[in-house]
């Protein structure tokens, strides 16, 4: 194994680059997907594409039955300018791979090579899942409402995610891992008019404002939290407007708070608009759910990883992060793990992201690992 993924490890990088330079959105993944295609077939690995519009699913199949783990890997880039300067970096403006997930992609083809060659040595599957609009139009559940999980039925599932911890590290945690990420948009109605004479107006500034700070004031006991990321309203200095929009996230790891955060939004949007006579619309969409690794399948990583990287290198997080991801989906059907991989060397969703390549090797290696040991256990 290690011998087959040093032959590769450079071919690996260049695919990562490639995609790099070429980013795509949530369900326009166009050419991401025909070159994940092509090298599976390459591979003589049996492809279904077109899944969930731009999914890609490869299938690889031992020696003989026995138990299918699904591997993820999110292919989506983020609406955002990227400011590296380096030879490969976006070649479209407004659009940047600054998730990571086109090292996903580039590991998870690395595992196809990888076991495709090694598949005489182990009964039962391994279904490598490509996904389109993990960023907060999620393909997951669409891939699953299209059979991903059968044909053969999926037994467990495993993800990673590139993370800011160092290069040839791993962060892993059972129970709790990432927050559901729900998104919010409340209009506020009121009534515009002259900056001079705001006595005449209901000025729905104001009251975004009143709604802001009550909001970024909860304090609940169970982990939850609400963020405002985004007022926008006004088109002047001296003009109150008729509306008002405030944008945002509210997350949280558990369903029961969950609901308790969608209330209070609610509720104190509600009231703050009353006060002053104006009136709210509220858009409140719920995503994700929050993402449950399950006790055996992380020990069973941890025991893969260890061999590659040494007990010393396995970070054990102490709390989840309250970022989401549908990988959630997968979780709630199947035992799953989904594992923070070391080597980001900017943190996630900035313009200037980049991280250590080296860490696509490590994480081909340890994920294979992992496959291997899963599909002989009973």
């Amino acid at each position: 194994m290690k011998k087959i993924i040093l032959e590769i490890k450079d071919e690996l990088i260049q695919i990562r680059r490639k995609i790099h330079s070429n980013p795509e959105l949530g369900f326009e993944e166009y050419e991401t997907s025909a070159l994940i295609a092509d090298y599976l077939k390459k591979l003589d690995i049996q492809v279904r594409t077109n899944v969930a519009k731009t999914g890609v699913v490869g299938l690889i199949s031992g020696s003989g039955k026995g138990k299918t783990l699904l591997i993820r890997a999110d292919m989506d880039a983020l609406p955002m300018d990227e400011e590296n300067s380096f030879e490969y970096a976006s070649g479209k403006k407004g659009i940047m791979h600054a998730c990571g997930h086109d090292v996903h992609v580039a590991i998870l083809l690395g595992v196809a090579k990888v076991l495709s060659q090694l598949k005489d040595s182990f009964c039962g599957s391994v279904k490598l899942v490509f996904q389109p609009a993990e960023e907060a139009m999620g393909g997951a559940l669409p891939m699953i409402e299209e059979g991903v999980m059968e044909n053969p039925t999926v037994d467990g599932a495993a993800a990673y995610h590139v993370w800011n911890y160092p290069s040839g590290t791993i962060g892993i945690k059972s129970g709790s891992i990432t927050a559901s990420p729900d998104h919010f948009n409340i209009t506020v109605a009121g009534k515009g008019g002259h900056g001079a004479t705001p006595e005449k107006c209901i000025n729905p500034l104001e009251i975004a404002a009143r709604i802001t700070t009550r909001l970024n004031n909860i304090k609940l006991q169970t982990p939850g939290l609400v963020t405002i990321c985004s007022i926008i309203g006004g088109t002047g200095e001296n003009i109150i407007p008729d509306t008002a929009l405030i944008r945002g996230t509210a997350r949280a790891l558990d369903p029961d708070t969950r609901q308790k955060l969608y209330n209070m939004i609610v509720d104190i949007a509600n009231e703050e608009a009353k006060k002053l006579g104006a009136a709210v619309d509220i858009d409140y969409r719920f995503l994700y759910p929050p993402g449950i690794n399950d006790e055996k399948m992380v020990a069973l990583f941890e025991k893969a990883a260890k061999q590659v990287i040494g007990a010393e290198n396995i970070i054990h997080m102490e709390k989840p992060d309250m970022t989401g991801d549908d990988f959630a989906y997968f979780a709630q059907r199947v035992p799953s793990c989904y594992v923070k991989l070391g080597g980001a060397k900017e943190p996630l969703h900035t313009s200037n992201f980049d991280f250590d390549e080296d860490c696509i090797a490590t994480g081909v290696e340890i994920m294979c690992y992992f496959a291997l040991k899963f599909l002989e256990t009973r």
